[in-house]
């Protein structure tokens, strides 16, 4: 799964939108290894958490600040 390296480095998240990805856009946010959000860059919908309460605001926050960026990525790694 391809990492958006400069938006990991300056949030601290590792951030990921998989390459065999569909409809709705979503972007997977780590938090460490294990723990980590599924959020529809959209609709900021959250799918999947495992992320503490003030990481999930951190990271509904990237979100909403680089939804544009976020939608331009997931066309060009998953082709859609």
């Amino acid at each position: 799964m391809p990492t958006l390296r400069e938006l990991s480095l300056k949030y601290g998240f590792k951030i990921i939108i998989p390459s065999n990805d569909h409809e709705p856009k979503d972007v997977h946010i780590f938090k460490g290894d294990d723990d980590f959000a599924k959020i529809e860059i959209e609709s900021l919908k959250v799918t999947k958490c495992f992320l503490k309460k003030n990481e999930l605001k951190q990271a509904l926050e990237i979100v909403k600040s680089n939804k544009d960026y976020l939608i331009e990525q997931w066309h060009k790694i998953t082709k859609i």
